[in-house]
């Protein structure tokens, strides 16, 4: 039996297939959504500012339930946290005691205040008779419900989840002592290679000899700072931050490097060398690699 072939009716069979499947991927919808956590505005959220705002300064968010007794215990250490902008925020998630006396912070002038902050450190009720300020309620709400939160006390740093004992490391790092030597870290920002509230460690010193696994040890320990000599990151220009060690973005970045290299090393003498590779801890302690 013969069969008819129509190239006509193929063709136009084989356009609407096509048509249809490009209409399907232009149109997909993710099966799962990125969510990117918003951080706070110096001046619309200034009423949630624990200490004022600085530019120079990550972000820290920090939320908690008046009733919380974690969250009470740990009103004292914030003032340890000078290094960040803090917004504190309520998350009333314990019940209805804890959203009415959230709400009445609401009716006060700031619902961060330090006589807001006295009250639930002695379980009182906070002396406040203004009216209700819609507006704040309304921002606070609005982070509690973007960051999702569903525990007290939650800190978020640059967006972040990170533990109060690790926000006081970071702290603590930045004055602690190097081989009985404290740098004054703020002189050697060429050297940083990822924010303090992202490192795991101090500081990584990779020796000449393992230039190979340079890039393997920068990301196995995550170093807040990178001291290492010029072969090392000729080799690794990515350390840097660039595509490759010839052009402009090298070129630029190695000079400043060597000039705060040459003195850091220098505040050690013949303590520090690069004899071989070390890993210095936030606590000031070192082990070699």
């Amino acid at each position: 039996m013969a069969m008819n072939f129509n190239i006509g009716h193929f063709l136009k069979l084989t356009l609407v297939g096509l048509f249809m499947f490009c209409l399907s991927k232009t149109f997909a919808v993710p099966s799962q959504t990125l969510t990117v956590k918003p951080i706070p505005d110096s001046i619309e959220q200034q009423a949630f500012l624990l200490n004022g705002w600085r530019a120079d300064r990550p972000n820290l968010l920090i939320f908690k339930d008046p009733f919380c007794p974690y969250c009470i215990k740990a009103i004292p250490r914030l003032d340890k946290l000078v290094g960040y902008n803090i917004y504190l925020f309520w998350a009333p998630i314990l019940g209805n005691a804890s959203k009415q006396r959230t709400y009445e912070f609401f009716h006060c002038e700031r619902p961060v205040s330090e006589a807001i902050l006295t009250s639930v450190a002695q379980r009182k009720k906070p002396e406040c008779d203004g009216e209700l300020q819609q507006d704040l309620v309304n921002q606070n709400n609005y982070y509690v419900s973007m960051y999702q939160i569903n525990s007290v006390p939650s800190f978020y740093l640059q967006g972040q989840p990170v533990s109060l004992a690790r926000l006081l490391k970071y702290q603590q790092s930045k004055s602690v002592s190097v081989m009985g030597v404290k740098p004054d870290w703020q002189r050697f920002v060429k050297l940083q290679q990822l924010p303090a509230w992202q490192a795991q460690s101090l500081l990584l010193l990779v020796a000449k000899q393992d230039v190979k696994q340079a890039g393997e040890l920068v990301a196995k320990y995550q170093p807040e700072y990178l001291v290492t000599e010029i072969e090392v990151l000729q080799q690794h220009p990515e350390l840097l931050g660039c595509k490759d060690n010839t052009g402009k973005c090298f070129n630029q970045k190695i000079k400043s490097y060597q000039q705060q290299k040459e003195l850091f090393m220098l505040m050690f003498g013949d303590k520090l060398n690069f004899k071989q590779s070390l890993v210095f801890e936030h606590t000031g302690n070192f082990f070699s690699l």
